[in-house]
């Protein structure tokens, strides 16, 4: 029984753990078994309110998912099977609420129950930085998008290794929907 209860009480703390899943959409006529050599958008990039080494984190774990994949990068566009584009916009804040101590009063009677409760803050709510990672797949020929994925990714402000290993996280959540099944 103890065993039971850990399990379900660690599955609950990892789910609460979690992030936003990743979001894809794609066109089911494309040939994504064709794609072997890719050439970078020139339009990739990200919102000039977003760090430029976000950005650079995000450029590198892509191509690093795309040598992993076996996508070689293509010579010229003539060449490229598909063009790769990346995009990151800066997504709404969240707010890290501060623990709080509830102090509540009640009164139970019979059938019908009553009760009040005050959150008295222990410190100061923190506000958490989110990005919008934006991966895209273009056919070069008629430069029509062919597949997306997209997950939006807490930032911290203060630990620039932990926010590459976040980017690094999420571009490979991204790519492990592609291809689509």
């Amino acid at each position: 029984m103890k065993k039971r209860l850990s399990v379900f009480l660690c599955s609950l703390f990892l789910a609460a753990c979690s992030t936003t899943d990743v979001v894809t959409d794609f066109n089911p006529r494309a040939n994504f078994a064709s794609y072997q050599q890719y050439i970078w958008a020139e339009n990739s990039g990200g919102d000039k309110l977003v760090s430029p080494f976000a950005i650079d984190a995000v450029k590198a774990a892509f191509k690093d998912q795309l040598v992993a994949g076996l996508y070689k990068e293509a010579e010229s566009l003539q060449k490229a099977d598909f063009i790769a584009r990346y995009y990151v916009a800066e997504a709404a804040d969240t707010i890290d609420r501060s623990p709080r101590l509830g102090i509540g009063l009640g009164s139970f009677t019979g059938n019908f129950g009553m009760s009040t409760s005050v959150g008295v803050p222990l410190g100061k709510d923190t506000v958490v930085k989110n990005i919008m990672i934006l991966i895209d797949l273009i056919n070069p020929a008629d430069k029509k998008l062919t597949w997306r994925g997209s997950l939006v990714v807490e930032l911290d402000p203060k630990d620039p290794k932990a926010n590459q290993a976040a980017i690094n996280n999420a571009v490979a959540e991204i790519w492990a929907q592609f291809p689509p099944k």
